[in-house]
């Protein structure tokens, strides 16, 4: 699953910024600043792909040589609080090959550069732990237009107000364009969405697909800079970590919740025509339900919920209350699993079932005093319940391999971000600094460890274990269903037809129950 994450940040010299020591340390070169005399030696440094100077066609040769051109970005500026850089930071596809990762990274320099005609170094970083996702762009722009004669003015157009905000959308909406063009010729499925949580909820919602608007719904949190890493690097708090940490907390808490609401709502299979959430809203808030003319001994009432008959008990006698559920309840129980949307994709395989709940008063009134009845029903509550839950279980191990992709990618940013904030020291302080980037190593290969075990579980044999499964749910559901006809038959039975075994040759649970993928905005 592709992720998306595109920003744009400036390098400040009011705040010790160097665009000569950002350009080594993105590139892994040693670079001299001609200003300072300050040497930036990088090129011990591992996880540089490859970096490439993209310029303007009419710029001067030396404009291709990083030193010379960071040199002369830094000269051209003679303020002490002056811009000296700006760099556009992109996420780049795992799923793509380190050719396809290159070609999608010069495209998307190229049509900078062709907007803006800046400079660009662009350097592509490889995942700092074995096995990682975090495959990245930096691309370091000098903050003026480059022509024949030199660097020229600065492109004041994305320096924010109005105007900088609207650049900055065009930036991320024509990185999540290109993205996606070079997915779909590497015949990757995936696609990714620069567009913020909200718009992206809204959009499912106006689609009809819940369970992405649900998920989509969650707090993001916010960049943490390299002041407060450093504050988080020496034990102290800062205001935006604690922040970050509480509305984290709180979307954890939301995924677990939302995972036990897809099983208990059944909100987690894709419906079939006619059984979908909207039809079954509508169908639950009508304000007089379908009345069904049954006569009842004791005074009973029928009321008809989308063509299964739901039984309020007047009079009707039972037998005397036994601890828990009465065979009333597991009737009533029974038939909102029934109408439980997650069962829509299956309900064409359930006819035994069907047809015991659709006269279920019936049955209740002629065998209210059967010795067995409270104890099959029981039965049947819990091989529908069983049922239930193998129907959400593709999507919750699709919601857990998502999920357990998003921690992986925030410990690889947490591990990037010390690294860059915390340049390693030399002498004492060596040991300390490898320790706390050894913490951060840990708890990646940690999450790397969840998501192995969670794309295991979406894998193709974990999907023909999960099919297999919820194939012999059905089967359960509707061999206890065809007991119970035999045991508490009625006259209606009589007209019916007789079914056979249930035929799950041609249902592919992953097929039903897969929805589409859904990409997630850090």
């Amino acid at each position: 699953m592709a992720i998306y994450h595109a920003r744009v940040k400036t390098f400040s010299r009011a705040k010790g910024h160097s665009s000569v020591a950002a350009a080594a340390y993105r590139a892994g070169l040693l670079l001299v600043d001609e200003k300072t005399g300050s040497r930036h030696d990088y090129r011990r440094r591992g996880g540089v792909v490859e970096t490439r100077c993209v310029v303007p066609d009419d710029a001067p040769e030396w404009s291709l040589v990083p030193e010379r051109l960071w040199c002369a970005a830094e000269h051209a500026e003679r303020r002490k609080d002056a811009t000296v850089a700006r760099e556009f930071e992109v996420a780049l596809p795992h799923e793509l090959n380190d050719d396809q990762r290159s070609a999608l990274a010069a495209e998307i320099t190229r049509a900078l550069v062709q907007r803006y005609r800046f400079a660009a170094q662009a350097s592509i970083h490889s995942p700092d732990a074995k096995g990682g996702l975090n495959w990245h762009l930096h691309i370091l722009a000098t903050t003026r237009r480059l022509d024949a004669d030199g660097l020229a003015d600065k492109t004041r157009e994305l320096d924010g107000g109005p105007a900088g905000r609207a650049e900055v959308e065009w930036v991320r909406e024509m990185v999540a364009r290109v993205t996606n063009v070079h997915l779909a010729a590497a015949q990757v499925d995936a696609q990714v969405d620069h567009r913020s949580l909200e718009a992206q909820a809204a959009a499912a919602v106006a689609r009809g697909d819940v369970v992405s608007a649900a998920l989509l719904s969650r707090r993001p949190t916010q960049h943490v800079g390299k002041n407060a890493s450093a504050l988080a690097c020496r034990g102290e708090d800062s205001e935006r970590a604690e922040r970050n940490a509480a509305i984290q907390g709180a979307n954890d808490e939301q995924f677990e919740k939302l995972l036990q609401t897809f099983e208990r709502e059944g909100r987690a299979m894709a419906s079939t025509d006619g059984h979908g959430l909207e039809q079954a809203r509508c169908d639950r808030q009508r304000a007089t339900p379908r009345r069904v003319d049954l006569t009842l001994p004791g005074g009973g009432e029928m009321r008809g919920v989308q063509g299964i008959a739901a039984l309020t008990v007047g009079q009707i006698a039972v037998p005397p209350r036994s601890p828990g559920p009465s065979a009333v309840d597991l009737f009533s129980e029974a038939v909102q699993l029934w109408l439980d949307d997650a069962l829509a994709a299956v309900i064409d395989l359930l006819k035994n079932t069907r047809r015991f709940l659709e006269d279920h008063a019936s049955r209740l009134a002629a065998f209210a005093d059967h010795s067995r009845l409270h104890t099959d029903l029981r039965e049947l509550v819990r091989r529908l319940k069983a049922l239930r839950r193998w129907t959400t279980e593709w999507k919750r191990r699709q919601l857990a391999e998502r999920h357990a992709l998003k921690l992986l990618h925030r410990a690889e940013h947490a591990l990037e971000e010390f690294v860059e904030s915390n340049p390693k020291p030399a002498g004492g302080a060596e040991k300390e600094w490898a320790r706390r980037r050894g913490r951060r190593l840990a708890a990646i290969e940690q999450r790397l460890a969840s998501l192995k075990a969670a794309r295991e579980a979406v894998s193709p044999d974990g999907e023909a274990a999960c099919e297999q499964r919820l194939v012999s749910a059905v089967a359960a559901v509707e061999e206890w269903s065809g007991q119970m006809l035999k045991s508490y038959p009625i006259e209606s039975d009589a007209l019916a037809p007789a079914f056979g075994p249930v035929d799950t040759s041609k249902f592919k649970a992953g097929e039903t129950a897969q929805p589409p993928r859904s990409p997630r905005l850090h």
